[in-house]
């Protein structure tokens, strides 16, 4: 618990309508800090995923209509009044969808509210128009969470260099029960012979499940079984879901994959694979990378953004190209037989500790001076 000066007024902003790993780190986020005695309140979409999730909570909800991604004037005014009654100092976001609400509320607060943007979406294109520079300046911390992001974002945008921040994301290692392998697949329903592979997230294109179907065409061994952890994101039109059942049955894998849909608990899935997929040709930061390290299962991840640098910093696991079915198929045919480095748990556990990260948080967003 932390003394009374050292309180801080919060609220987290996300007007998403899914419910994947933003949305979820969040509210994970935002319960960190209320558990640290900080004042915290949740603003989402209504009857979003997310307002389900935290009317669960003891957290205070403030729930809206899902602004407009640019120019969201009225609504930013609207909210600002309701957060200032609230003696709100510090507001959080993680999609850049809010960032135009977010410094617009920092803009009629006349900067009483600071805007402070996590980002959990890399993009790799420039971002250096004028609109958009003007919009970042009303941004008090842009916060990365691994280094390359960092360097990036620096060169793709015109933002301050003193704004940016490099804090990764954290995990609650109180909820990490190392469950036996065994019994985890026991739990789960498969054979003692069965050789498991996961991938967890949302269904969707950008995490490339049609390459993991078609590298396990390629592997050629009934033992081997791939499943799906996760959803499709609410009101989607995209036919992805569909193709890949298609390719399944064309394939003839009825009986080595498996959709399992959202788990709210995915620790026994986790310890019951024998190496979890991150396939995408890009993960900005890839907590199912970490997640996985926690439950000490291999990662094979795409050799390129987030899960590049957590791999290379703890190599436990195997980088492959993107695109390559090929170089999947045979490290998934490796997985078995495969040996990695001694993998220091400890210094992995105080890195992404969860209490280590909102000290971080309090240290150089909250407490810091204020930015112009």
């Amino acid at each position: 618990m932390l003394d009374s000066h050292q309180k801080f007024h919060i609220a987290y902003l996300c007007s998403s309508l899914g419910w994947g790993g933003l949305e979820m780190n969040h509210l994970r986020n935002a319960l960190w800090m209320s558990e640290r005695g900080h004042d915290v309140s949740i603003i989402c979409t209504k009857q979003s995923p997310l307002h389900e999730a935290v009317k669960k909570t003891d957290l205070r909800v403030i729930a809206i209509r899902k602004p407009s991604k640019h120019y969201a004037f009225f609504s930013a005014f609207q909210l600002r009044k309701k957060l200032s009654a609230l003696k709100v100092t510090d507001l959080m976001i993680r999609s850049s969808f809010d960032m135009s609400i977010a410094a617009s509320i920092s803009f009629f607060s006349g900067r009483k509210i600071r805007s402070h943007f996590f980002m959990e979406m890399m993009f790799l294109s420039n971002k250096q128009q004028f609109f958009r520079t003007i919009r970042y300046s009303f941004l008090d911390s842009w916060v990365c969470s691994l280094e390359y992001m960092k360097e990036l974002v620096s060169s793709a945008t015109r933002i301050d260099a003193k704004k940016l921040q490099v804090i990764p994301s954290g995990l609650d290692f109180r909820k990490v029960a190392l469950m036996p392998k065994e019994l985890a697949r026991e739990q789960l329903g498969f054979l003692e012979n069965h050789i498991l592979f996961g991938m967890i997230g949302r269904i969707d294109r950008k995490k490339r499940l049609d390459l993991a179907i078609s590298a396990l065409k390629m592997c050629q061994n009934p033992h081997f079984q791939l499943f799906f952890i996760g959803a499709v994101t609410p009101d989607t039109r995209d036919s992805y879901l569909a193709e890949l059942q298609q390719s399944i049955n064309e394939f003839g894998l009825e009986k080595q994959v498996h959709f399992l849909g959202f788990q709210e608990n995915t620790s026994v899935y986790y310890r019951a694979m024998d190496a979890v997929i991150m396939a995408s040709d890009f993960e900005t930061f890839g907590m199912g990378t970490i997640e996985a390290m926690a439950q000490k299962t291999p990662v094979i991840a795409t050799n390129a953004g987030g899960s590049k640098e957590l791999l290379t910093r703890f190599p436990f696991g195997k980088l492959i190209s993107p695109h390559s079915k090929e170089e999947l198929a045979q490290a998934m045919v490796n997985i078995p037989k495969s040996e990695y480095p001694k993998f220091d748990f400890d210094v992995f556990q105080a890195h992404f500790n969860h209490e280590n990260i909102c000290e971080k948080v309090e240290r150089n967003i909250l407490s810091k001076e204020r930015t112009r």
